[in-house]
């Protein structure tokens, strides 16, 4: 005598699939031979498969344009002690921030008035700010308007992303040693 058929707790219900020929039913998978057991297409008894969803509350963040992962050890320990030792300006750690704020996947693309406007400094005093970031290779200039972030320092999109670009950017091998060569060694690694 077959096995009657355990129906599945209340919820939403599969759609049966619609019918394959004779002699195909070993490329069905197994969602679609579940639906056809249910729909009373298949003859004998039906397994019953259960899935758990575990959903992580969204970031609550300042502001709508999302967020960028930076490195902890970059914020905790490498820039505040350049900063104190003067190494990089207040201006650098504002140009900085401003671009890490502005990044989509590392790639930033803005004037040096736009950045200007934003931290509150002259335009002219970006530009220099900017060049000392690229000589510590935290950004490296792409063309006028167009930075590349270093992605060791913060990335915005998800560790693959991030490791399909170091990948490459090792792969360019320039001189510069971008992105493995910081121009920042805090004191307790120097």
């Amino acid at each position: 005598m077959a096995e009657p058929a355990r129906r599945l707790p209340a919820g939403p219900r599969a759609t049966p699939s619609p019918v394959r020929p004779a002699g195909t039913e070993h490329h069905t998978d197994l969602a679609e031979q579940i639906a056809r057991a249910y729909s009373g297409q298949l003859p004998g008894p039906v397994y019953e498969a259960r899935t758990t969803f575990f959903r992580r509350a969204p970031h609550d963040m300042l502001g709508e344009d999302g967020y960028s992962l930076i490195s902890n050890y970059f914020a905790r320990h490498v820039l505040p002690q350049a900063l104190v030792a003067r190494q990089v300006t207040g201006l650098q750690a504002a140009v900085l921030s401003n671009l890490i704020g502005r990044q989509q996947r590392g790639l930033i693309q803005a004037t040096q008035q736009e950045i200007a406007d934003e931290i509150g400094a002259g335009r002219t005093s970006v530009g220099p700010a900017l060049n000392a970031l690229c000589d510590l290779n935290l950004v490296r200039r792409l063309k006028r308007g167009v930075y590349q972030l270093n992605p060791r320092i913060a990335y915005n999109g998800n560790g693959d992303t991030q490791r399909d670009l170091l990948d490459e950017l090792r792969g360019m091998q320039l001189a510069s040693g971008f992105p493995d060569e910081v121009g920042l060694i805090p004191a307790d690694e120097g």
